[in-house]
């Protein structure tokens, strides 16, 4: 009797080990096979996340670029030039409202206030070629710096967090 049972259980540890190898090979496979499609994933994943980023960051530099261009003009005719001809306003605050979309909450403020501070020069008294001159060689005398630093601040972090979703 006593060697039935040692027979049965010598048959069930063989048994066992067979298992046990065709399970570690099985796992090895299913491991083996799955790594190439997991990094693909999430190298994938890391390139899609980089474009989208690089893809905002150009939005955004085009738009305050554009947005810098025209108020500079726009200063400009306010500080030697009366409000003629609406358009140019209605244009600054159609760029304000696309900067609002997406844009964080100091970059639109700097750009309203940028605005208002145009709709102020227009209702001011004309400037002689030698005030705006003068204006001009003033230290500080740049309105659109506030909005271009809080730009640069703003596309810097942009670029820092889709730096650390890839790292």
């Amino acid at each position: 009797m006593y060697e039935t049972v040692l027979t049965r259980k010598t048959g069930m540890n063989s048994m066992d080990n067979t298992l046990t190898s065709i399970l570690a090979a099985l796992g090895g496979s299913v491991i083996g096979a799955s790594t190439p499609v997991l990094s693909n994933f999430v190298l994938q994943r890391s390139v899609t996340q980089r474009e989208l980023t690089n893809r905002e960051i150009g939005q955004r530099e085009d738009l305050y670029s554009e947005f810098i261009r025209q108020g500079t003009a726009c200063y400009a005719k306010a500080l030697s030039q009366s409000l003629e001809n609406i358009d140019e306003i209605v244009a600054m605050y159609a760029l304000v409202n696309r900067i609002r979309l997406f844009a964080s909450g100091s970059v639109l403020e700097a750009a309203e206030a940028f605005v208002k501070t145009l709709v102020e020069k227009y209702g001011e008294k004309n400037m002689s070629i030698d005030q705006i001159k003068s204006v001009a060689l003033e230290q500080h005398a740049d309105p659109l710096n506030d909005f271009a630093l809080k730009c640069r601040a703003e596309l810097r972090e942009i670029y820092e967090r889709g730096a650390w979703r890839r790292g």
